[in-house]
């Protein structure tokens, strides 16, 4: 037995060693990437947030190695090295525990121009766990962001984030209080997020971000601060447990901040053809909708170009059977489904009955084997309609328990779903108590205006006509300036407490796609998009002032886009590329359906 154990450990030590050798290897090949940053001893309890970082960091484009911090003292730091890897991330969770001597190559990196972001509550602790009098990077960051010495049981609590720089961090319009600029969540009104009461001491940082706690205080959540030629982030939240736990937007958020905003860093930008995308998602779920439709066409709320989510409820039964309220899309209803057919794609909204279906799981009357019988109900019932197969689901009154319910809709081939976790975020492969649910199916986060999302929620909280108006503005111009990808929810009935507010939000959007500023499309097509984008080979390669940008994918490269500081310039023209530009980057966005490329810049 003692000489198994043995061996094993053997095993294990050089797996470990062979890992760590790969890492090396890998920051030692020429190319550009940002450094994830982790402790192997924490990898027990925090394998989780590593994860969650490297799946947004997938999701966004960014060019990435995971690296044990031991082995960061192998690196000489030269600007040859800070040029390969100009950013380094320390995640929450993850860096607890580090040597105290490794601040010193972090200075060095600092000083020739590197760029780190700390999160929460690295290097907070000693090799035997127990709390720092201050925290490895208390000296260079100006904040003892673990004051446990001081304070014990009060050196964390929790508080609500206040955004003093929304455009900076790029939070999605409908997430803050108007007044107080405190994030607030679908449902839940403010956010409360854990925090540590840092203490500040050095007046020079700049706060993005602040705490306030239900005492009042006032504490910094996110600040940047200049050391020497670099620049470091600070971000009292636990980013990656968020992400973890369904609360996808701070960790996106924060990190788009820091790598596209401040840094420019090259990247790919993970929207078809680089433009910003909005779904909006009509949940069609009763015979209210036989007048709904009807409404649309008639006056103008459905319009050539614009495609639609369209998700039924398929059954001729609501919220008991035999009560006739159902949409019954293959009956009476049918002509109504044949009314939305050319605007846009079909999906399931649930399984059959709208309330009876969401209330059945609620109240343990209906099980997991349930669900996936009345969704195949329903899909089979619209598919006999579409002719196409049905490839999108959103779940009645947001009765969505997983990972079951996304586990079936991967079994049935569906790709996305409108989803009431990580709202006001972008599309994503939704984690759920700490583990990724499918990384085939794609959660689709609703836009909520503060607690509330759908236009008749809207309207029962009293919100006038020109409040939604300017919401529905301001998040068309979110998603055009920020290049990403939200979703819009509502009901056909719910038109009528807004009429205006509608009208002009669908020609606003119509005019800006046909500007080339967004796209509206079902979910599925940016599924379909996201998954193929993650498939996508990529390298950025650093030669003196040359960049090298290399790509592949077999199933395709149209409308994969590469965005790059305007330092550069493309050294040939290629008739497959198509340039824009902003103030930050160079958008180079491929046009033709090739499968590898290699594009050569030069900086000026």
């Amino acid at each position: 037995m003692k000489k198994k154990l043995f061996i094993l450990l053997i095993v294990l030590s050089f797996i470990a060693f062979l890992i760590r050798l790969y890492e090396y290897m890998s920051l030692s090949d020429g190319e550009m990437k940002i450094i994830l940053v982790y402790n192997p001893l924490h990898l027990k309890d925090c394998s989780h947030i590593l994860r969650a970082y490297e799946s947004v960091l997938e999701e966004e484009g960014v060019p990435f190695e995971r690296l044990d911090y031991s082995l960061l003292y192998s690196y000489k730091i030269t600007l040859d090295f800070v040029n390969h890897h100009p950013a380094l991330i320390l995640p929450d969770c993850l860096l607890q525990r580090m040597n105290p001597e490794v601040r010193l190559w972090f200075e060095n990196y600092l000083s020739k121009g590197g760029n780190l972001m700390l999160v929460y509550d690295v290097g907070i602790k000693d090799h035997k766990g127990a709390y720092l009098k201050t925290p490895i990077f208390t000296k260079i960051l100006g904040i003892n962001y673990a004051p446990y010495d001081e304070l014990r049981d009060r050196a964390y609590t929790t508080g609500y984030i206040k955004i003093n720089d929304a455009l900076s961090l790029g939070i999605t319009p409908g997430k803050l209080d108007k007044e107080s600029r405190l994030v607030k969540g679908y449902a839940y009104d403010f956010l409360e997020y854990p925090v540590a009461r840092v203490k500040v001491l050095d007046n020079t940082i700049l706060t993005l971000a602040d705490v306030i706690t239900k005492e009042g205080e006032r504490l910094p959540g996110m600040v940047i601060k200049h050391y020497k030629k670099g620049k470091i982030f600070y971000v009292n939240l636990p980013l990656g447990h968020l992400k973890a736990y369904s609360d996808d937007l701070p960790l996106r958020s924060f990190l788009r901040a820091f790598l596209f905003k401040t840094l420019h860093i090259p990247h790919l930008v993970n929207t078809p053809y680089g433009v910003g995308g909005l779904v909006i998602n009509w949940h069609i779920d009763a015979n209210t909708d036989w007048k709904s439709i009807p409404f649309m066409v008639e006056n103008g709320y459905l319009i050539r170009g614009l495609e639609f989510s369209n998700h039924i409820t398929a059954g001729d039964f609501r919220d008991k059977e035999g009560d006739g309220l159902g949409f019954d899309a293959c009956g009476k209803g049918k002509v109504y489904v044949e009314m939305i057919l050319p605007y846009g794609e079909l999906g399931s909204h649930g399984g059959w009955a709208h309330n009876w279906f969401s209330y059945g799981f609620l109240e343990g009357k209906l099980g997991i084997k349930d669900m996936e019988r009345y969704i195949v109900m329903n899909n089979n019932c619209l598919e006999s309609i579409t002719g196409y197969k049905i490839r999108e689901y959103s779940a009645p009154n947001g009765v969505h328990p997983q990972p079951e319910a996304t586990k079936i809709l991967e079994k049935l081939g569906m790709v996305a779903y409108y989803y009431t976790g990580d709202s006001g975020s972008s599309p994503n492969r939704t984690f759920f108590n700490g583990k990724m649910v499918s990384n085939r199916v794609i959660a689709f986060p609703i836009t909520p205006y503060g607690r509330n999302a759908s236009l008749f929620e809207m309207w029962k909280e009293g919100l006038s006509e020109q409040e939604v108006e300017d919401f529905l503005t301001d998040l068309l111009n979110f998603i055009a300036r920020e290049r990403v990808i939200r979703l819009f929810y509502s009901h056909p009935y719910d038109i009528p407490h807004y009429p205006n507010a509608m009208k002009k939000f669908f020609q606003d959007a119509k005019d800006m796609q046909e500007k080339g500023l967004i796209k509206i499309k079902p979910m599925s097509y940016f599924a379909d998009f996201l998954l193929r984008f993650l498939e996508t080979k990529y390298s950025f390669s650093i030669e003196g002032k040359t960049l090298k940008v290399n790509l592949e994918n077999q199933k395709g490269l149209e409308a994969i886009t590469i965005a790059i500081p305007k330092k550069y310039r493309l050294i040939s023209n290629y008739d497959y590329l198509k340039t824009v530009e902003d103030e930050a980057y160079r958008y180079i966005i491929i046009t033709k359906d090739v499968k590898r490329v290699s594009i050569g810049f030069i900086s000026d």
